[in-house]
């Protein structure tokens, strides 16, 4: 969805109701067959890398192998993971002081940054994975929402290191920082707990006469346009079919005076404080435009790649600085970055927990059906981009199978985003830049492959 249709989306009040996320089974999805459920993705980003000391498993690959201090939060969902070993991002070269930003471009666009000028910031030259899927009707179906971009923390000196999502070379999609705006945004001015079933439906009869009305309006000057007015136009009219899906979708749901007082409760204004409030907030409104077949991807930042939380609010002990700072030295930097990434886990595996335990259409849950994608840009603060850490969560629709440990030699993470791309659906031979793209992770997704440390090999053309 780009920035365009959802400023659209805000103005008229987006949709029209919210969902206070309980435990007991949805309605069918609108518009899906009954046991036909889509397939999800969602890519999380943890900035500032990992410590190689605390994150490696030893044993493996397969499944012999124990979890680490900093994945042992992940215990109970060992069954619903697989850690990726090996995976380089092969970012531009020599990019001091903005090596966080330059990474993740790569990692997401599968090239390299460049700029218009000398005094230019960095952009983006490629269209990033989660882009290139949201415009593929055989994965994004028809939910209304191309896809979302949230953010927790949207701190940062340089604003090309909070991005995640690119539209095309130089087209940066910045993420929604603020819990309620973004609930807003999808769910719309239906939410409220105040509002009983009759006038919710009151309410969206409403809406849909005002669609109705911009609708035929706009079809009535199209014959007074050039080519691209009608162009901009035919943007206006898609942006009020997305409205209207969202319309239908989300009416009987499920009731949304729960999810309307989480995203209100939390103060933006204490993104320290608050810091794991502000990501579930987040996660919790991916989980239901996920439910409700709204979108069907999703990205979401817990910081900037120089993370500037201060994390002394949060964790008894640690050091009173920003964790960027915190991951480049400190007093007790060895124990308080050990800290800091469990306790990044511990937050995530409770929203994966809550994916796990959610019913899906087919019977299986709203876990099995997803792949989440946690990654970081580096592989620790020392700014090392060789095997960055990486874990994949969830079955993907029945393709993934967890509970294992696979290391691949030396590969780029292009290579990653390829075997996604093709276990999805969406055919590709190659991802990003060819000379950063050297074919299929073997193993990932077929298991009759096996995952070994080999050297890379040419690209496939």
């Amino acid at each position: 969805m780009t920035l365009g249709r959802r400023r659209f989306l805000a103005g008229l009040g987006g949709g029209a109701g919210a969902l206070a996320l309980g435990s007991s089974p949805l309605a069918r999805l609108a518009y899906s067959e009954p046991g036909d459920a889509p397939v999800r993705l969602l890519i999380i980003h943890k900035g500032t890398g990992t410590q190689p000391e605390s994150y490696d498993c030893a044993g493996g690959p397969g499944r012999g192998f124990t979890l680490s201090p900093i994945l042992e939060p992940f215990a109970d969902l060992r069954e619903h993971m697989v850690i990726v070993e090996g995976l380089d991002v092969r970012k531009k070269l020599n990019t001091p002081s903005e090596d966080h930003g330059n990474a993740m471009a790569t990692f997401m666009t599968g090239g390299v940054t460049e700029r218009a000028d000398a005094s230019s910031l960095p952009l983006a030259t490629r269209t990033s994975i989660d882009q290139i899927l949201a415009t593929d009707p055989g994965f994004a179906g028809d939910a209304p929402i191309g896809s979302l971009q949230l953010a927790a923390d949207a701190r940062t000196g340089q604003l090309f290191t909070r991005i995640l999502s690119w539209a095309g070379p130089g087209a940066p999609m910045p993420a929604e920082s603020q819990p309620f705006a973004a609930y807003t945004r999808v769910f719309g001015s239906l939410a409220g707990g105040a509002l009983g079933p009759d006038q919710l439906e009151r309410v969206r009869r409403r809406k849909q006469s005002v669609l109705d009305f911009t609708r035929a309006g706009a079809q009535r000057l199209a014959g007074r346009l050039d080519g691209a007015g009608r162009e901009r136009l035919d943007r206006h009219l898609t942006a009020i079919r997305e409205v209207e899906q969202v319309l239908h979708r989300t009416v009987g749901c499920v009731d949304a005076a729960g999810f309307e007082r989480q995203a209100r409760a939390v103060d933006p204004s204490q993104p320290d404080a608050q810091h794991a409030q502000l990501g579930r907030a987040h996660l919790d409104l991916v989980r239901a435009a996920f439910q409700c077949d709204l979108s069907r991807i999703a990205t979401f930042g817990w910081t900037a790649g120089p993370s500037l939380v201060n994390f002394s609010q949060l964790i008894p002990g640690v050091e009173n600085v920003d964790f960027h700072a915190l991951s480049h030295g400190g007093v007790n930097k060895v124990v308080d970055e050990m800290l800091v990434h469990r306790w990044y886990n511990e937050q995530m595996a409770a929203f994966l927990r809550t994916l796990r335990d959610t019913p899906d259409v087919d019977g299986r849950t709203l876990l099995d059906n997803t792949l989440v994608v946690v990654w970081s840009e580096m592989r620790s603060g020392q700014h090392s981009f060789e095997n960055v850490p990486i874990q994949l969560f969830g079955g993907a629709g029945g393709r993934l199978e967890g509970g294992r440990l696979l290391r691949f030699g030396g590969r780029p993470t292009n290579d990653l985003w390829l075997t996604i791309a093709n276990a999805l659906g969406h055919p590709m031979s190659c991802f990003g830049d060819r000379e950063r793209c050297t074919g299929t992770l073997p193993g990932l997704f077929d298991t009759r492959g096996a995952a070994l440390d080999e050297p890379s090999r040419p690209a496939r053309r």
